[in-house]
């Protein structure tokens, strides 16, 4: 290479020669998912234009430097590909002097894994007569951990790599349990292996027009859910009751549809049907009542089967009447009711208030308020409230290891992270695919290997007007045949955004995977056309837009709305399921007493985990 005596092509500094807060230079080339950020070549200078006098000092002012051009720019010093060193009089004896800051840059304060390409070429001057030393970076960003950012944040944060917490997953609990964490001073870095926080929320955007639907979490209460709806009125977020107007339709087996002013239950084809209809509605409202959701060792040996055999002990045993217990079995875990236990479903309905709650809106129930700007907002306005930084994305947890009070934590993508404690907030189904040293106690390795994740997909169709509302119905289409298992009008009338949500559980769900995308969404019209009838169908084929959310292909969740367990599995392993590793505590809505498998119990969880990390770490807190 030719001698470096003339000045780099990109300008550093102002006409005053004094760096400016855009000092750095850097080039962004795209590789679809991936861009590559190259640093124009940094000296020694200082930000006031003097120079360090000696040789060493211009390397680490140097490194600074480029540091800081890489932050800017939009990557970290872990993302550096290749480093090119300029040595004015080059020797020997200044290698220490070069090669330790370049190491601290790498390993001491980033955490970085790797040694990226070096190439150092000694030249006879560069552009400054004052420059002894300078040095340039390429980082290849994308497919990689980076920060997650506000849309309004300018610059980039690069996260520490020891820190007091790592929370591992940027869900709704893991978030809240940082918030926690961070409120109470400690020094918290949550690792997310997706390239977005939310978790199970996932509020998108309408391609069609205004609106923001919900392709994940939906609901809220204000009476019963206090935590989440506390962070709405924090946030500033608007809250909008849940539409009830309308009679609302049922298809059983047969494909019978009937039109229900009062709900679906009690519509089974024979009178039998109809009392054991009955018989189930009534043991699912009382039974649950007599529950301790934080008590499982005294649960009854002769109940604790599959809840599709706990219903044939009530003597519901007509194929219709199974099939209702079926449908919302799978409707409110994601399984079958021959692959959930019934001691876990039974104490699944106590922790959601109850029966009559899970399935209604209003007042009391689960479907009551929506987040007009989307639940997500919440998820991103506590990620605001935490130093910026301090949340990485696409950074899957690959091993914990566990060591005189300390843990290492590393990703995927071979960053490495010390904590005093780790959080693990992501779902239970998931833990087998991280390397625990120690193991995982014998009693959580059979729970977490156990739990099953729901097999659930969400379709959002929207439509030019609401005529399902015109026509005197309120939107909720239940069906035990499918695809379409059960349904809600998700509208914003206040902006003529006007959608429904489908809900497509258990064995349905497993099998609509299986078709092609176009096929997905034709069944789903199709099925809705039929649930309307025939004076109504060309109104349910006439779309504006259809949304799908399969969430049990989702990678590092794999199922929806939580991960269920098998019989005997809730009374023997009950108590793992929260209890602390050695420096590992557990949050994540599974976790949670009350509200499983919701947003409430997703927060109150993390808060539970966060107050236990704070209580072990209070003498050095700093509060």
């Amino acid at each position: 290479m030719a001698p470096r005596d003339i000045k780099p092509s990109t300008t550093f500094f102002n006409g005053s020669n004094t760096p400016d807060p855009g000092w750095y230079s850097n080039t962004v080339s795209a590789r679809g998912q991936q861009r590559l950020v190259m640093t124009s070549g940094q000296t020694g200078q200082r930000r006031d234009g003097s120079w360090p006098d000696t040789f060493a000092d211009q390397v680490q002012q140097a490194v600074n430097n480029v540091s800081s051009a890489l932050e800017a720019g939009g990557a970290s010093v872990g993302e550096i590909v290749k480093l090119i060193f300029y040595s004015v009089d080059w020797s020997m004896d200044l290698a220490e002097e070069l090669v330790s800051p370049v190491l601290n840059l790498l390993s001491e304060k980033h955490g970085a894994p790797h040694r990226p390409l070096t190439t150092l070429v000694p030249v006879p001057k560069l552009a400054f007569p004052e420059a002894k030393f300078e040095i340039e970076a390429i980082a290849l960003i994308g497919g990689t951990s980076e920060p997650w950012r506000d849309s309004k944040e300018k610059g980039y944060s690069a996260a520490p790599v020891e820190v007091d917490v790592v929370v591992v997953g940027g869900g709704f609990s893991g978030l809240a349990a940082a918030y926690q964490c961070h409120s109470a001073g400690l020094n918290t870095v949550v690792l997310e292996a997706k390239s977005r926080i939310g978790g199970r929320s996932r509020s998108q955007h309408l391609d069609s027009g205004p609106g923001v639907i919900e392709m994940g979490a939906t609901w809220i209460n204000k009476t019963t859910q206090p935590e989440v709806f506390a962070l709405t009125r924090k946030f500033g977020l608007e809250t909008v009751e849940q539409y009830v107007e309308g009679d609302e339709i049922f298809q059983g087996l047969d494909g019978k549809v009937v039109r229900c002013p009062d709900g679906t239950l009690g519509n089974g084809p024979t009178e039998e049907d109809r009392e054991q209809e009955q018989i189930l509605a009534g043991a699912l409202i009382e039974r649950p009542e007599s529950l301790n959701i934080r008590k499982w060792d005294d649960f009854p040996t002769e109940e604790d089967v599959t809840f599709a055999e706990w219903v044939a002990g009530l003597g519901c045993t007509g194929k219709h009447t199974q099939r209702v217990a079926n449908h919302l079995c799978s409707a409110i875990v994601g399984r079958e009711a021959d692959a959930v236990g019934a001691h876990y479903f039974l104490d699944y309905i106590k922790s959601g208030m109850g029966f009559i709650s899970i399935i209604s809106e209003g007042e009391e129930g689960a479907q009551s308020l929506k987040v007009k700007k989307g639940t997500s907002e919440i998820a991103y306005a506590l990620g605001r409230s935490l130093k910026p930084g301090s949340i990485l994305l696409n950074s899957p947890v690959d091993s914990i290891i566990q060591h005189h009070g300390l843990s290492q934590v590393t990703t995927a993508t071979g960053a490495t992270f010390k904590a005093r404690k780790v959080i693990m907030a992501n779902p239970t189904n998931t833990y087998t695919d991280i390397r625990f040293s120690p193991p995982l106690p014998s009693g959580k390795r059979a729970l977490v290997s156990r739990t099953k994740p729901g097999h659930y997909a969400k379709v959002v169709i929207s439509y030019k007007q609401a005529w399902w509302r015109e026509a005197g119905l309120v939107g909720k289409f239940t069906s035990l045949k499918g695809p379409i298992c059960f349904s809600w009008d998700i509208s914003d009338p206040s902006i003529g955004q006007y959608s429904l949500a489908f809900f497509i559980a258990g064995d349905v769900a497993y099998k609509w995977h299986q078709l092609p995308s176009l096929q997905q969404e034709e069944a789903v019209v199709d099925h809705l056309a039929e649930l309307v009838g025939l004076k109504l169908s060309e109104k349910a084929h006439d779309v504006l837009e259809i949304n799908v959310m399969e969430w049990t292909k989702e990678e590092y969740i794999w199922g929806a709305p939580t991960s269920s367990m098998g019989p005997k599995m809730l009374s023997k392993y009950g108590d793992e399921l929260r209890k602390p590793f050695l420096d590992i505590h557990f949050a994540g809505g599974e976790t949670a007493f009350e509200w499983k498998g919701y947003l409430e119990g997703a927060v109150t969880a993390g808060y539970r985990a966060a107050e236990e990390v704070r209580q072990a770490l209070q003498p050095e807190a700093k509060l």
